[in-house]
């Protein structure tokens, strides 16, 4: 399934009670009300509802506050409110002040998200009684003291246009929108969360405070604070901050609207320019509270999964269509399931539009059997155990659930799952998957229409449905992990099989025991893989489409069955392989892996099938501004033959190649190629070095390539001073971004100076670097603004770049333009300050502490030591090079690298309307 989710974050001021008054008033105790695996939950007497996630093997720590307010909340004049108030929430508090400010120089993560139900905002710390006690202070002055200026939302308004306008360019949401806009009469599901650009640019702020002072308190919100932590520090600073603001006296009001039952099928035709064809189609359904919610879930699966779905099998397999996707949100009303189907430029639309909806009609009086029902059982727990055994991914993804009524819905839910009976299937399948139910078109009058009617779930029924849940007995606590360089060396360990293929393990435990593994296989030659780029990418594609022994929906109910995941990417001259699994499964799952290595078929059905969805996504792109804008800067930055690994294809020279490519070269591909033998293997998750050795050289000590293995290197490309300008017809965003090369690789002595030059220029904080303040913050003319810079860690590799890129409305082109030029020549006349330097190293170790508590930099560091011999100390190193420099230094390199003289940039967008 696909989720596609607006991530637009919402912000309302309370202003019954200022938060100096506030502070008068006694401060109320956090009573514990009860424990559900796991999730500990107290209240205030206020009414804010607080869940403690605990997990020592965390590094880190969440603050996660959820509103009971979102896109559905919003009346007449007021859509896009919601998500406009949330860029304003990141401006100022009466009492802290500048907060974007705040947490740019704090780093971490952070971010909020506006959905239908709901609003949250979070931040992702490494673990320290600062950083705990500062997040939630922070959000118990947000919840009640934002300034709300108007200056600020002046130039606001035009940043989350141009984040509309982002979102208009794309022909698959643009056509979701339309969909579920013409599927609902009354209920606001029916208006897209980013709402309507007149009305984000009609807003005041007295209309922006009404709405935060109503809905941005202590009854309306639940915090979450997760990952590691003190608990009894964590309830001290939650009731002295939390507890000082008192209970509001107005009472919310529920929304009473009701979709009626639909009476006819509808239908929706979208004409903008692109590329690519789509089809969607969108049913009523359930609220996630609902018990049908569960068997629709399961329902979905067995339709849309591939490679078993019954619409996959009919649609995707006959090639009639590129790929379908299903999106079945969960709601706190009576919701709706999303199908989508990419179509390919040369089919007649109308003929598949109606070809997808014969199909559509099959799945009353599908012959479903009890197989199918536990295969996409297994498919959902597997999903659900893996954000439940994250601890930090769990705290945010529940806002989704609270958001739809209650945390404890997420278990109930999982329980429901389990019981789904092929009954309950084939129950849901007649009631909801009716043509009048149903938005592709225009109304069709019927005899004796059964109209169906969603069934509402009042919150007193949550209530009641939860009250008494007790949930399963909590699992056991991973082992505390600290993030840290010193303690990574002291839980490594490394070996090597046979053949050669090293190995590193890092004794860490994950949550729910799970096991994961990083891989990295270079193989071959530039001279060997010259041409072979798109026939090493269908290869590492085609992996889990069947062996020997197993078919393609043998293998992925298999995996589903053991909780695991096997992700194979070719790229460049390396086969990456990643693999998920349980302690438990992890023997059986290694016994997958290895057939999929050495007796993988590569069908030739299924090599259709994926040069197909790869084709249909490149035309997709053809005319997107932002990925034409990439793909450009690569190109017109460099000058490597097309035979080279490091040369660039445009979208219709991949197409060609994706097109050429024949079953014959797959096999030659893998049987000569692909090899293990100059490859290593990050393990975490498990500590016993003989068992992981015996199942690495069991799996990959015989696999060996047949090409001998020469690393190829870059060499330095020049690039030069333009400026070019791309049309694309019919696009409401554009795109900018610029290159500069030059030599260097990480070892260089400029290297430190260059990457906090980097940070202060563009790339670092939270939209606090010159490039993004000056775009989106004083001007309001960019949604996304920054730089980037790529330097090699490979002494061998002294290719390097440095870069901006830019998101705006055609219109702004020349400001922009003359805005980040103005921002980088500032730069290197004037200089930096010493105070921008302080900030940005610290906001700088911040984030590099934040990344050092993820599983996925931990393998990366191991495989880069394993492969590279890059010694884990030069993490460390970096940092003291950085802390050792002043402001004379960073000044002079960023003279030295970032010529204007030599900077090449791209526009692309519709310019000459």
């Amino acid at each position: 399934m696909k989720k596609t989710i607006y991530s637009l974050v919402l912000a309302f001021v309370l202003g019954t009670a200022p938060y100096a008054i506030a502070q008068k008033n006694a401060v109320s105790s956090s009573q514990f009300v009860g424990q559900v695996e796991g999730i500990k939950e107290f209240k205030l007497n206020n009414g804010l509802q607080i869940l403690l996630i605990s997990d020592q093997s965390q590094s880190n720590v969440v603050v996660n506050i959820t509103y009971h307010v979102g896109s559905k909340h919003e009346g007449y004049g007021e859509k896009g409110m919601a998500h406009l108030l949330e860029h304003m929430l990141f401006k100022s508090t009466k009492n802290l002040g500048d907060i974007k400010k705040m947490l740019s120089d704090k780093g971490g993560d952070a971010n909020g998200t506006t959905w239908y139900d709901r609003t949250n905002y979070y931040e992702i710390f490494p673990y320290s009684e600062d950083n705990l006690r500062w997040g939630i202070e922070m959000e118990a002055d947000r919840m009640i003291n934002a300034t709300l200026l108007q200056s600020d939302l002046d130039k606001e308004f035009s940043v989350v246009r141009n984040e509309f306008e982002i979102g208009e360019n794309n022909p698959t949401r643009i056509l979701m929108e339309r969909v579920i806009n013409a599927g609902y009469l009354w209920h606001n599901y029916g208006n897209s969360t980013i709402g309507s650009r007149e009305d984000i640019e009609r807003v005041k702020t007295p209309q922006l405070r009404k709405f935060y002072e109503k809905y941005y308190q202590p009854d309306n919100a639940v915090l979450i604070i997760a990952g590691k932590f003190d608990e009894a520090k964590a309830l001290e600073y939650v009731n002295k901050y939390f507890g000082a603001i008192p209970k509001p006296n107005r009472v919310l009001e529920e929304i009473q609207t009701v979709e009626p039952a639909q009476d006819g099928e509808k239908f929706v035709e979208v004409k903008r320019a692109a590329d690519s064809q789509a089809v969607g189609i969108m049913y009523h359904t359930a609220a996630f509270a609902d018990k049908d919610y569960a068997a629709l879930a399961v329902l979905d699966q067995i339709l849309t999964s591939n490679p078993s779905g019954y619409l996959y099998k009919s649609l995707v397999d006959s090639h009639k269509i590129s790929s379908i996707w299903s999106f079945l949100p969960q709601l706190r009303d009576a919701g709706f399931l999303f199908i989508g189907a990419e179509v390919s430029k040369e089919k007649d639309i109308k003929k598949i539009r109606d070809e997808v909806r014969t199909q559509l009609n099959k799945i009353p009086t599908n012959n479903y059997s009890e197989a199918d029902v536990k295969r996409a059982q297994s498919a959902l727990i597997k999903q659900l155990e893996n954000v439940n055994n994250n601890t930090i991914y769990q705290a945010i993804e529940l806002t989704e659930i609270i958001g739809s009524g209650d945390y404890r819905l997420n278990f109930i839910y999982r329980d429901n799952v389990e019981k789904v009976t092929l009954a309950d299937v084939k129950r849901v399948a007649e009631k909801y998957f009716r043509e009048n139910n149903r938005t592709v078109g225009v109304f069709i009058p019927t005899k004796d229409e059964i109209r169906v009617k969603p069934t509402e779930v009042t919150t007193q029924e949550i209530k009641n449905l939860v009250s008494n849940y007790k949930g399963r007995e909590a699992e056991k606590e991973a082992k505390e992990f600290e993030a840290s360089i010193k303690n990574l060396k002291a839980n490594f360990t490394e070996g090597k099989i046979s053949n050669g293929l090293k190995f590193g393990i890092i004794d860490k435990e994950i949550k729910g025991e799970k096991v994961n593994i990083s891989m990295s296989l270079p193989v071959s030659n530039e001279k060997e893989l010259a041409y072979k780029q798109e026939i090493g990418d269908l290869t590492a594609q085609l992996f889990l489409s069947g062996t020997k022994s197993m078919t393609k929906e043998d293998i992925k109910d298999k995996l589903d069955e053991l909780k695991s995941s096997v992700y194979f990417n070719f790229s460049g001259q390396t086969l990456n392989v990643n693999i998920s699994a349980y302690k438990k499964s992890l023997d059986e799952t290694m016994k997958i892996v290895k057939l999929l290595i050495t007796e993988s078929t590569f069908p030739e059905a299924e090599l259709e099938k994926t040069k197909i969805e790869n084709i249909t996504y490149l035309e997709g792109n053809m005319n997107d501004p932002q990925s034409l804008a990439f793909t450009e800067i690569q190109r017109r930055t460099s000058n490597y033959p097309k035979s080279s690994l490091f040369y660039t294809p445009s979208f219709q020279e991949q197409i060609d190649g994706y097109k050429k490519v024949k079953r014959t070269d797959i096999i030659d591909f893998h049987k000569n190629i692909l090899g293990a033998n100059n490859g290593a293997a990050s393990i975490v998750g498990t500590n016993d070095k003989t068992k992981v050795q015996s199942l690495l050289e069991d799996t990959f000590g015989k696999w060996n390539s047949a090409s001998t293995y020469q690393k190829a290197y870059p060499t330095l490309q020049t690039s030069s001073k333009k400026d070019d300008i791309i049309n694309i017809a019919d696009k409401e965003n554009a795109a900018a971004v610029g290159q500069v090369n030059f030599k260097m690789n990480r070892n260089h002595p400029d290297y430190p100076a260059l990457v906090i030059a980097n940070e202060m220029l563009g790339s670092g904080g939270f939209l606090a670097a010159r490039i993004p303040m000056r775009l989106r913050e004083k001007e309001g003319i960019s949604y996304g603004a920054g730089s980037f810079l790529s330097v090699s860690s490979d002494p061998k590799n002294e290719s390097s770049s440095w870069g901006y890129f830019a998101f705006l409305n055609p219109t702004k082109r020349d400001l922009v333009e003359k805005a980040v030029k103005e921002e980088i020549t500032k730069a290197i006349t004037e200089g930096f300050t010493a105070e921008e330097l302080k900030t940005n190293i610290s906001s700088w170790k911040t984030s590099r502490a934040t990344s050092l508590g993820s599983d996925g930099t931990l393998l990366s560091l191991s495989n880069g030591y394993l492969l590279n011999n890059i010694s884990f100390d030069e993490f460390s190193s970096l940092e003291q090079r950085i802390e050792k420099l002043d402001v004379q230094k960073v000044n002079e390199v960023i003279k030295k690298y970032i010529d204007l003289n030599k900077l090449t940039s791209i526009y692309t967008g519709t310019f000459n309307k």
